[in-house]
């Protein structure tokens, strides 16, 4: 029988510890640790140890102390404390000594081959022909609460060389696993391609890292992979549902903010820009060269939870010896636009350093609304004046799109945290709509207050709206010099000369430090640069959402007008005329691609949904067997079709159905329920 470690016992350790170590303990501030305690933290439980354990033991002072925190350490993970061995840290040994001889410790592989275990199977792309050499590691039947019971992970060499990386559906997508870039890696036939070459599979570990998981989804269990508090407390859990984890992205700090214009049409442009500080970047050194790379994935929602808008972005740096030192204090900032029509929404962004692999995530909820006054206060510090032909009108898309934070002949470049130096001026830009019932001469009001609402900077100017005109733009610079560090307001009330009346007023928050600023920011951008059809399509399935269903009838036509065979505008088209309980329109549209060959499983579904409102069966079922043959995944469209089987009277078709359903995902109650009935 081994020697139990006692509660008690560790509760006297972990208070002796809060008395003998000071708040601010660090590893620079402990004692330099002997050789067999720095392998232990640094290898033996590198995977396994949280940033607050991995602090503890740190602070401790002597080797008794930290003798008694390693045995604490193993007696927690023990799942059966009342045997002679622990056979978890006896498992944990034997993974450790089969990584360090296969693939070292700090790879990507060891630390997946440590926490999972080897894989029930492996298969390797070695040549670099069709993609770069990588490895496809596939658990099956794996028992950790909160995760799913399958995963096909990808391990792929980044251009082709280096140790494998631990590949992310979110993140990185086919242009990081091809070689070949000249691909259009949204084309369909780059797909097939891939699936006639590599195995369907292949394929969709790219999009997935489990069945029935989408790219968000393994993101987040990638993420607990990465994170030992994470993992480790699924061990003690209790069953949950597959990915079910609330995983919080806090490892990257980042700042983000917003700010909107009329598009002149009754949308709204929204701009946001986000902003990591130097100290959140990370390189690593190939020969001569540094390279760093920021992943960013962007989703926008309405205030049903619907999305909106979705994409993401790899934004590489590769710097010289002598640039990575004279560009050592650059931040990164990246600004992006988006075309919305008015409502509530939220802004997620996830965010990614792919050298620490450290992820951050925040969200920014914003109203637009249907008839502005105004837009907000933007505050900038610097901005970049834009040649003629790349400028555009306040309110309007250039012909190159709408470039984020370009107004009139200015880029701006905004702080994201909206903090100023003392020393320099403070950039304001904002727009007046003007309405029919004003005068056209505007009184306009600005005042800085400090944190009890008192007026330490003030100012006043007037402005006229010539006749006609929709929007009239207002730059201002002011200067923070003389203001004490710390935060204001910035108040700007609008008021009609003529009648004397308020009009509105608008409120920007900055901070004023006297800490120096860095000389520059590695800045990227994306502008919101569709084709029409696509600008048409996004802003109809945004109105299909708000069941604005005539607005987003037009807008969908308008798309079909510049182009008659663009598949999107067509599916969201058909969609509407369904909502509308119209279905005939919507099968002279859907009907003659079915006919022609395409294979779509939305096209396929919605004309399963048709036929089956109207009592046809044999219809449904057919079109839902095609739509589940190209989406071999998606639990929704087989439990809709075990459920026409059920319908249909065909039990066996319904059985096999469901219970394919419950492999890809078992945390389904009704279905279970379902088959349990169908199996009596």
């Amino acid at each position: 029988m081994k020697k139990l470690v006692l509660l008690p016992v560790l509760l006297a350790f972990v208070l002796s510890l809060g008395a003998s170590a000071t708040p601010g303990s660090s590893a620079g501030q402990a004692a330099k640790l002997d050789k067999k305690y720095e392998t232990w933290l640094k290898d033996d439980v590198n995977y396994l140890i949280t940033d607050a354990e991995k602090k503890l033991f740190l602070a401790l002072k002597t080797d008794r102390e930290r003798n008694a925190f390693i045995e604490n350490f193993w007696a927690r993970l023990d799942p059966m404390p009342m045997t002679a061995v622990n056979e978890f840290k006896e498992e944990h040994y034997k993974r450790l000594g089969e990584v360090r001889e296969k693939y070292g410790i700090h790879t990507d592989r060891a630390r997946i081959y440590i926490l999972l275990g080897p894989p029930n199977d492996v298969e390797s792309e070695p040549s670099g022909k069709y993609v770069f050499p990588c490895e496809v590691w596939s658990y099956f039947n794996l028992k950790i609460p909160s995760l799913p019971s399958s995963l096909r992970l990808i391990f792929y060499r980044p251009w082709g060389f280096g140790e494998p990386k631990l590949y992310s559906p979110l993140f990185d997508g086919l242009e990081y696993l091809i070689p070949h870039r000249h691909y259009d890696y949204n084309d369909p036939k780059l797909e097939n391609e891939i699936r006639d070459t590599l195995g369907p599979e292949f394929l969709r570990a790219t999009k997935s890292i489990a069945p029935g998981v989408d790219g968000l989804q393994s993101e987040e269990v990638l993420r607990t992979l990465r994170d030992p508090q994470a993992f480790q407390s699924l061990r003690t859990s209790a069953s949950k549902a597959i990915v079910t984890t609330y995983v919080t992205y806090e490892k990257l700090p980042f700042e983000v903010t917003g700010f909107y214009s009329d598009d002149g049409h009754g949308n709204a442009f929204y701009d946001a820009a986000l902003a990591v500080s130097p100290a959140d970047l990370t390189f690593e050194k190939s020969e001569a060269k540094y390279y760093g790379r920021e992943d960013v994935y962007v989703t926008v929602k309405d205030g049903g939870g619907n999305i909106v808008a979705q994409f993401n972005d790899q934004l590489s740096l590769e710097l010289g010896e002598d640039e990575m030192e004279s560009k050592k204090t650059y931040g990164l900032s990246y600004a992006f636009s988006e075309l919305l029509i008015p409502g509530d929404y939220t802004l997620n962004v996830l965010l990614r350093d792919f050298v620490s692999n450290r992820v951050g995530e925040k969200d920014l909820r914003f109203a637009l609304p249907a008839e502005p006054r105004s837009t907000p206060l933007l505050l900038y510090g610097s901005g970049e004046h834009l040649p003629l032909a790349g400028s555009r009108a306040a309110g309007s898309a250039g012909p190159g799109g709408k470039r984020p934070f370009a107004y009139g002949p200015v880029k701006a470049f905004p702080r994201a945290a909206a903090t100023f130096s003392r020393d320099e001026s403070v950039y304001l830009y904002f727009e007046i709509y003007p309405r029919s019932g004003d005068s056209g001469e505007y009184g306009l009001s600005y005042s800085v207050r400090d944190a009890k609402g008192n007026a330490v900077m003030s100012s006043a100017e007037a402005l006229s709206a010539r006749p006609g005109e929709k929007v009239l733009p207002v730059e201002k610079v002011f200067s923070p010099k003389g203001l004490p560090d710390g935060a204001y307001n910035l108040v700007v009330s609008v008021t009609d000369v003529t009648s004397g009346g308020a009009l509105f007023e608008q409120t920007a928050r900055l901070v004023v430090s006297s800490a120096p600023r860095g000389p520059g920011s590695f800045s990227f951008e994306q502008p919101y640069n569709p084709s029409r059809e696509e600008m048409y399509t996004q802003l109809g399935a945004q109105s299909l959402f708000r069941k604005d269903l005539p607005r987003a009838r037009q807008f969908l036509t308008i798309a079909l007008s510049f182009a008659p065979a663009y598949l999107p505008a067509q599916i969201q088209l058909a969609r509407c005329h369904v909502l509308e309980g119209n279905p005939a329109p919507a099968l002279d549209l859907l009907l003659p691609l079915a006919n022609g060959g395409l294979q779509n499983d939305e096209v396929f579904t919605i004309l399963a949904n048709i036929y089956y409102a109207r009592k046809d069966l044999d219809q449904a079922a057919s079109y839902l067997g095609k739509a589940a043959e190209i989406n071999v995944e998606s639990v929704d469209i087989l439990n809709f079709l075990g459920g026409v089987y059920l319908e249909k009277g065909e039990k066996e078709k319904a059985r096999e159905t469901f219970a394919r359903s419950l492999k890809i995902r078992d945390n389904q109650p009704l279905v279970k329920a379902a088959l349990e009935r169908l199996g009596k």
